[in-house]
């Protein structure tokens, strides 16, 4: 198991459930996201033999990308320009989590096995399993340089599923500061779901189900929890459909997490929001709370554990 932190800008959204985002291409802020040497990979396909022609492995790759969402960890709690980004400019929250191997479990309550579209021949070589991997940085797209330098004995089992996991799991070395890792899954896995103008799916009989199920609010915010629906083709043939919305930045699709290992607050959060918080954080057993203060001797970050009880 590795310790490692999730930025958040508002962590009640979190503390109040116990979800989080896995965003989609459209929502990344990195325009290199998901890119890929095409021409190499036309070039790779014929040893792989999970396509009838490089054409189909390219279209299925980009028909699908759009349907991949990433949860981004990092190694490091005290990073400025991580802070100032990602955490509200301080005033946000760093979340610890325990982040386990897909075969040892991993940090969610119970992850959907898809079920549906799969490209997977055989159980043991589905590759979206919650598993959390550190980031390959590059200075060139992957494939362009590095043909056979990877093993693909596997790859007829795991299918077109295994490129298109893979090109979300590198970036640019400009990002290495990060020291990121992901979580990379179907976005048909998610455990809840908000999205705007839910009306805007094409199916009307599965928009007529979800309306049922989910609530909508004045605001045209559509949520659905599909974790509670007990039939996995059921539950996952409605995610399909609300992948359509994933084009949308503001589509939200959320994964229940087990549990949190600490909190860290911004050195810009009040004593007053630390105790608001305080009414979710009896949901989390044995969770710790730090504080960051200022270094006055460097350009760096202190941590202060504090007693709530």
């Amino acid at each position: 198991m590795k310790l490692l932190y999730k930025y958040m800008s508002n962590p009640e959204y979190f503390l109040k459930e116990g979800y989080i985002r896995a965003t989609q291409l459209a929502a990344l802020n990195d325009p290199f996201e998901a890119t890929y040497c095409k021409e190499a990979l036309s070039d790779l396909s014929p040893y792989f033999e999970i396509s009838e022609s490089p054409d189909e492995l390219l279209s299925y790759i980009e028909e699908n990308k759009s349907k991949i969402g990433v949860i981004s960890l990092t190694e490091a709690k005290d990073n400025l320009l991580m802070w100032s980004h990602y955490a509200n400019e301080h005033k946000g929250a760093v979340i610890g989590f325990w982040a386990q191997s897909a075969f040892n479990g991993n940090m969610f309550t119970h992850l959907h096995e898809p079920q549906l579209n799969t490209t997977s021949l055989c159980d043991g070589f589905e590759m979206f399993r919650g598993e959390c991997l550190p980031v390959m940085y590059r200075k060139q797209p992957r494939y362009r340089v590095d043909r056979f330098d990877f093993d693909y004995s596997n790859i007829s089992a795991e299918g077109q599923d295994r490129i298109l996991f893979e090109i979300f799991q590198q970036k640019s070395d400009e990002w290495i500061y990060e020291k990121e890792h992901r979580v990379t899954l179907r976005l048909d896995q998610a455990d809840k779901v908000v999205v705007t103008n839910v009306h805007r799916l094409n199916n009307k009989h599965v928009l007529n189900k979800l309306l049922a199920i989910g609530s909508e609010d004045s605001d045209g915010r559509f949520t659905v929890y599909l974790d509670q629906l007990s039939h996995k083709i059921e539950r996952e043939a409605y995610a399909n459909n609300l992948v359509e919305l994933s084009y949308d930045p503001s589509s939200l699709y959320l994964f229940k997490v087990g549990h949190a290992k600490s909190i860290i607050y911004g050195l810009n959060v009040s004593e007053s929001t630390i105790d608001g918080y305080q009414e979710y954080l009896y949901n989390y057993r044995n969770i710790e709370q730090w504080k960051a203060s200022l270094n006055r001797d460097f350009y760096t970050l202190k941590f202060s554990e504090m007693d709530r009880t």
